[in-house]
């Protein structure tokens, strides 16, 4: 089978970050190379705290990417810089998944996410890949303030 590869940016709060690579390795397996513009610390030390410095080294990477998957854990809702990543992407047209991490399809999703999100779904490569491909899929709480088919 012939490997695929997709450009990502995975938006997760700061204490996910060990799962983008937990991650990386369920698609692989499952034929996708997942080629990663995500900003975490195991990848690269940053200690900026400039918060418009911090967006601009986001913004490219949110550009390049050509979908973006939101890991969803139980502090992914009060994380601003997740919501803004988010908003960052829906101005850009990008494809937003979100993906539970195991155990935590509980967890409460952010205005944002229930805003411009397309899909959401649990720690399941088969459904990660579907939604990576287009497929609107939804497992989880109704979309609060959602309207279909309109970019708020």
């Amino acid at each position: 089978m012939a490997d695929n590869a997709k450009n990502i940016f995975v938006s997760h709060h700061h204490t996910d970050a060990e799962s983008i690579e937990k991650l990386k390795d369920l698609l692989s397996k499952n034929g996708l190379t997942m080629r990663d513009s995500s900003i975490y610390e195991s990848k690269s030390q940053n200690n900026a705290h400039n918060e418009e410095y911090i967006k601009s080294l986001i913004r490219p990477q949110i550009n390049w990417a050509g979908e973006i998957i939101v890991l969803i854990g139980s502090n992914t809702a009060k994380s601003d810089w997740v919501d803004w990543e988010i908003e960052a992407a829906a101005k850009k047209d990008k494809r937003i998944i979100g993906v539970y991490l195991p155990g935590e399809k509980d967890a409460e999703l952010s205005d944002a996410f229930n805003t411009y999100a397309d899909s959401l779904i649990g720690w399941d490569s088969s459904s990660i890949i579907d939604a990576l491909n287009g497929e609107d899929i939804w497992v989880g709480p109704a979309r609060n303030n959602m309207i279909q088919g309109v970019n708020c």
